[in-house]
Formats: C-alpha cells, structure tokens, sequence
C-alpha cells in the first residue's frame, strides 16, 4: 500500500510538473513582442492594435518635439532590446538615425511613412502655402497622422508587422485593427460635421504641421510663420507676419506647446488678433491607445473655439 501510495504520489508531481511547462510554454509562445513607437500618435495606434496582448513604449514624452530630442541611456537600452520599432521616419525623427542604425538585424524597424496607402504630401512653402513647381523631388511633409485616412493605413501597417512577428496573437491584432478603422471613419465624419457648421476665419499656425488635416477636411491658414520650427524667423518676416495678421483679419494665432510663446505675443501685439495653441502632438495628453482620438478632438476644439470668439 505505502508503494502504491508512493507511486501515485510520484504521478501527481510528474503531471504537476508537465501541466507547469506546458503552461509556462503557453505564456512564452504567447507573450506580445517588445515594442517601441517614437512618438504619442504613433504610440496611440499601435496602442490601439496591441490591446490586450501588450502594451508599447513610448519614447518621445511630455512637451518635447519630435523634431529635435535626445535619447536617454535607458531608452538606448530599450531600443537594442526591442523586437519592433514603429517610427514615422528619418526626415521627421532625426534624432532616431544614428540609434537605429547601430541595432541588430534582428530588431524590425518599420518607418510608418512608407506604407501603402499613406498619402504623402510635398511641403509647402511658407508664403504661397502651395509646393515649388520648379522643384525636383520635392521633400515630403512627415506630419502624415493628422489625416485619419493616413492613420487609418498606419493601423493596417502596424497590425500586418505583429501579425508577422506573433502569429499565435493574430487574430487580436487583426480584431483590434479593424475596430480601429471603424473609429477612425467615425470620428473623421464627425470632425467633418463640427467644422461645416460655419466658415473657418483666418487664422495663423506655428508651422506647417497641420497640412494633412488642412487638406482632409478643408481648410487653409493665412499664413505659416516658419516651416523650421527649431529656427524662429527673422525681424524682417516677422514685420510681413505682423502686416500679415492686420490685412488678412486674423482671428487667432495659434502657438505649439513644444515651443517658447513669445513670437506668438510679438505677432500679436497692438492688434485684435489672440493667442491660441495647437498641438499636432498631445503633450498634455496621456499616452494610450484613446489618446489619438482625443489629439483630433482637441484640434477641432481649438479650431472651433477660433471660430466662436470671432462670432461672439
């Protein structure tokens, strides 16, 4: 009896133990990749596409630009041992390039800017607001997230990669994907309605970093003050920005978190135009998969409020 008891005390531990590997096997073959996206919107829909498997990390936070920032060691670090790296690209995060051309091979690197069915448009020149004709080549405008339609193939790139890299979380990608063009068509209809209600008065942005919105839904500044947000304009474009504002009836001009206000006040100054601030990024956003959406709302509710005080 005690040898029988023995035995099957000894079959219990062996099952035990096989149930615990193959529970430990399950997690490991289950467990989402190590994921990295550059910036708050981009972090947003891959946020989006990875719930409920994984969550990504964010490198650029706060009110720091994405056109010139510093890695710290930490996020090196992240970045050697991360399976997958969502960018939009070099001509928008620079400071990705070096960093990301020293990793293995085996770490995927997948510049947002280059899927199918983003829209890319050339950048504008600060003045006319419309591309050089005479120009070859023309560099593209990276700020390609604020057109839902761009998000939208953005969704479809970033599920297609973790699908490729974690089959065995194939479906929830594939599920989280198509929830996410469902939204991102809902809220593109209803930003559409908000701004139709009435005309959009002139208005003046930081720098060209609103062109896709613009674009989709159909509006135009009167002005841009720089296409280089990180080189302020000179004492001569900033007396045409000033004449700009008088003759052109601008309502509202709006500033960037990212950048010090005080060229705003310079504009502004002596005339009936205000400040008001944009934000192509989210900096006072909190970062996850709803913070895309809210980043549009709070546009429209920046453009809309421009619209109000000048009817009130």
């Amino acid at each position: 009896m005690r040898l029988i008891g023995f035995i099957h005390i000894l079959f219990i531990a062996a099952l035990s133990q096989q149930v615990m590997s193959q529970q430990a096997l399950s997690q490991q073959v289950m467990r989402a990749p190590a994921v990295i996206a550059s910036i708050k919107p981009v972090h947003s829909l891959v946020a989006g596409v990875m719930a409920g498997v994984g969550t990504p990390e964010l490198l650029v936070t706060g009110a720091a630009s994405e056109h010139d920032t510093a890695l710290r060691p930490s996020q090196a670090k992240s970045l050697q041992q991360a399976d997958l790296i969502f960018w939009v690209g070099p001509q928008l995060e620079n400071f990705l390039v070096r960093p990301l051309a020293g990793l293995a091979p085996s770490v995927g690197q997948i510049a947002l800017s280059d899927s199918a069915g983003v829209r890319l448009l050339p950048v504008r020149d600060a003045d006319t607001l419309q591309a050089p004709s005479d120009a070859p080549d023309l560099p593209k405008d990276m700020h390609i997230w604020l057109d839902p339609d761009n998000a939208a193939a953005m969704v479809r790139a970033i599920a297609e990669t973790l699908q490729a890299r974690d089959p065995a979380n194939a479906a929830a990608y594939a599920k989280n994907a198509a929830a996410l063009e469902v939204r991102l068509r809902a809220s593109e209809h209803l930003i559409s309605a908000r701004l139709a209600v009435s005309p959009m008065p002139p208005y003046m942005v930081f720098h060209d970093a609103y062109q896709y919105f613009e674009t989709r839904f159909g509006l135009r500044p009167a002005a841009i003050i720089s296409l280089d947000p990180e080189h302020p304009p000179g004492a001569r474009r900033v007396q045409a920005l000033r004449s700009r504002v008088t003759d052109a009836g601008v309502v509202c001009v709006f500033a960037e978190p990212q950048f010090a206000p005080r060229l705003i006040h310079t504009l502004i100054e002596g005339t009936s135009a205000r400040a008001a601030t944009l934000d192509p990024l989210g900096a006072e956003l909190p970062e996850g998969s709803d913070m895309y959406f809210a980043l549009l709302d709070q546009m429209v509710n920046a453009l809309t409020g421009c619209k109000a005080e000048n009817q009130g």
